[in-house]
């Protein structure tokens, strides 16, 4: 079975460019929302099995959804994007549960090889 991805971005145009590094990976993007709230509604409506959540817009909110998203769905193969050198941004991002971490701008060579990692994580890894 094809992997689902739901990307949550404030950025239009930086959704689009993360959709088409996921489809080059062979993965599904099944929904993409601008807030927490929408990525809240499509993931109870479409349950996708990877997300990408965006952090660098606000940290604090994306942060907090990185926790309500693992908290429906604990299966649910986890991804943050940070600014550039935030280690301590990832840091954190990793102890709510992300499983690999991207920097914005992408490095498409580096996000297509995060995702294929993330597509292939099976369960409670």
């Amino acid at each position: 079975m094809r992997p689902t991805l739901l990307i949550v971005d404030d950025a239009e145009f930086l959704r689009f460019v993360l959709g088409e590094i996921a489809r080059e990976a062979g993965i599904a993007v099944v929904a993409e929302a601008g807030s927490a709230a929408e990525a809240l509604d499509l993931q109870a409506a479409l349950e996708p099995g990877l997300a990408v959540v965006d952090l660098t817009a606000d940290a604090v909110v994306g942060e907090a959804l990185l926790g309500a998203l693992l908290a429906r769905d604990p299966a649910l193969a986890l991804a943050a994007v940070v600014a550039p050198g935030d280690a301590e941004g990832a840091a954190r991002a990793r102890a709510r549960g992300a499983r690999e971490v991207l920097e914005k701008p992408y490095d498409p060579d580096a996000a297509l090889a995060a995702l294929q990692r993330l597509s292939c994580v099976p369960a409670n890894a």
